[in-house]
């Protein structure tokens, strides 16, 4: 067994006791939140965070970052509510989005991959155009009819909200491309050595477009999610959702160093953000120690990875 995989199974292991940990802490300590604990109400509540977490997987496991999941998954929103209020027709709506969402992706890796510029310069500015394309599409007011939109994020089947059924495809989906497919491994490889992908013939530009492409359509898909559920087009839709979408995805178990990728934790991780949530607004914590706390979790798991990281590669 080789050291990345030893480091691997560890931090899929981390994020179950991580949640079992917290299950049992908000069941001490928070006397309502057995009695308010629905599964499938939460994943509906955290269905888009981890739709955009599957594709945030991808750009982490490539060493990457992307700051514009927001922004992004706002203008994309706010488009799929008005093509559907246009068209009619969920399908054409829904194909339109995540072609749209996928096409921003494609610009955004182009671009790094053709101009060599650090992902996080790239989607902090495509992330800038987005939140302002948004606000100037949608008037810089909500979009409050979405027609039959609003199937997706809630209406249930079979007793089921059909947010859940999608995000569980997704996670299949995501789950056979990173495991059992010749691009997830070359996904991992790149972002292990990215010098050492491109000697043993992977081309590299290609795997990290694809990957931005794969995050662009995932982040679509969230958008119709989220404004499905909230009924209206909202262009200051997303504030922060990034941290959010990262937590989820570091806490999965996915190394921000990148090289290591594990779509079952990036799920359980997106629980885990649900449950803190939930936490905190069952308690009345303030938005701003909110931020606080989650920042405070978010580096101590950071400061946990690199270290690991640190010590596999001494040993």
């Amino acid at each position: 067994m080789t050291k990345q995989k030893i480091y691997f199974r560890y931090s899929m292991h981390s994020s179950v006791w991580i949640l079992l940990i917290l299950f049992l802490f908000a069941t001490i300590f928070c006397p309502n939140f057995l009695k308010n604990f629905d599964l499938l109400v939460m994943l509906k509540q955290v269905a888009y965070i981890a739709l955009m977490a599957y594709g945030a997987t991808f750009i982490i496991m490539l060493g990457h970052i992307n700051v514009a999941y927001g922004s992004v998954m706002a203008l994309v929103g706010c488009v799929a509510v008005k093509l559907m209020l246009a068209t009619g027709s969920l399908l054409i709506t829904v194909s339109i989005t995540m072609l749209l969402g996928g096409t921003i992706g494609a610009f955004t890796g182009i671009i790094i991959t053709r101009f060599e510029i650090p992902s996080f310069v790239i989607t902090l500015i495509v992330g800038k155009i987005a939140r302002g394309a948004a606000m100037v599409y949608a008037n810089s007011a909500p979009i409050l009819q979405i027609g039959r939109l609003k199937i997706v994020g809630q209406d249930d089947f079979y007793d089921i909200p059909v947010a859940v059924y999608i995000i569980v495809i997704c996670f299949v989906i995501t789950w056979i491309i990173i495991n059992k497919t010749c691009f997830g491994r070359q996904v991992i490889a790149v972002g292990e050595n990215k010098s050492a992908a491109l000697a043993s013939g992977i081309r590299v530009r290609h795997v990290i477009i694809k990957s931005y492409i794969i995050d662009g359509i995932f982040t679509a898909i969230a958008a119709i999610v989220f404004m499905s559920r909230m009924n209206s087009g909202l262009p200051d839709a997303g504030e922060s959702s990034e941290f959010d979408v990262m937590t989820a995805v570091v806490i999965g178990g996915t190394s921000l160093t990148g090289g290591s990728g594990n779509i079952t934790g990036t799920f359980i991780g997106a629980i885990i953000v649900g449950i803190i949530n939930n936490i905190m607004n069952l308690q009345s914590i303030n938005y701003n120690w909110q931020s606080i706390i989650k920042g405070i979790i978010i580096l101590f798991v950071i400061i946990i990875d690199y270290g690991l990281k640190i010590s596999n590669t001494r040993d």
